[in-house]
């Protein structure tokens, strides 16, 4: 594994790079916002994932580098996407760890007030990765709220998401996690669960997003169920913002002939 050195160089030489996933219409197909996520393109070690840096980032305190770097790269995509008449959402993933950090707010800020489209064509799904100051992060969500971007909870229904954290934050969207997905169209907990989360967002006035959908199967039931959009290999894998280019000017591709 990487050490904490060779980590630092590879920020320094801005060797992470942007990856893209869409989010995808269930029932068209239809892409109009993706996800932005990090991989490594280490000089020696090739395209590594999330899990050889994230966590050695994440205590050192650099998820923020990172965050930034990601963020610049993301925003120069969607700047020269508008200028060729197509509109893109993008998400970003941040932490509750680095909500923590009251500085975190003023250097987004400051990063999000040179971009020239709305700042509601962004979201920040946050992941609820440890049990943070409640009261501190409610502050810090509603800062990032203010700024006019999108909130969304990531994962929700494992970790340490939080019911009551959708009360005290306006969130836009729920990311119902993909450790569900797995069962859909069985019988059980999880297919009750899925049913209770759509309600609670139609609710709430929130959208869902359901992650993990890889087969056509998965995709059938989850939109009979009610649900809208998804994400995961079924519509496509995380690709470079180049390939993503790409891929999106690709002539419509009409998902129920995977059927």
């Amino acid at each position: 594994m990487p050490d904490a050195d060779d980590v630092l160089r590879g920020l320094w030489r801005r060797e992470f790079r942007a990856y893209l996933q869409p989010k995808f219409d269930l029932r068209t197909g239809k892409v109009d916002a993706a996800e932005v996520l990090a991989r490594w393109h280490h000089p020696t070690r090739g395209v590594l994932g999330p899990a050889s840096f994230i966590p050695l980032m994440t205590r050192k305190q650099w998820l923020d580098e990172l965050l930034f770097e990601l963020l610049e790269q993301g925003l120069a995509l969607q700047l020269k996407l508008h200028e060729q008449g197509a509109l893109l959402g993008l998400a970003f993933n941040v932490s509750l760890g680095q909500l923590q950090n009251s500085l975190f707010i003023d250097g987004l800020k400051t990063r999000l007030l040179r971009h020239r489209l709305p700042l509601s064509m962004l979201t920040f799904e946050i992941t609820e990765d440890d049990p943070a100051d409640a009261a501190g992060c409610v502050e810090q969500l509603n800062r990032l709220s203010n700024l006019g971007v999108r909130l969304s909870m990531d994962d929700f229904g494992t970790g340490y998401s939080s019911l009551l954290r959708l009360c005290q934050v306006p969130f836009h969207e729920i990311k119902l996690a993909g450790d569900f997905t797995r069962f859909v169209g069985r019988p059980g907990r999880h297919q009750a669960v899925i049913r209770h989360a759509l309600a609670l967002a139609e609710e709430l006035g929130v959208s869902l997003v359901v992650e993990g959908i890889e087969t056509v199967e998965q995709r059938d039931s989850l939109e009979q169920m009610g649900a809208r959009v998804g994400q995961g290999f079924f519509c496509a894998k995380p690709m470079l913002i180049d390939t993503f280019e790409g891929w999106m000017t690709k002539p419509y591709r009409d998902f129920r002939a995977q059927s």
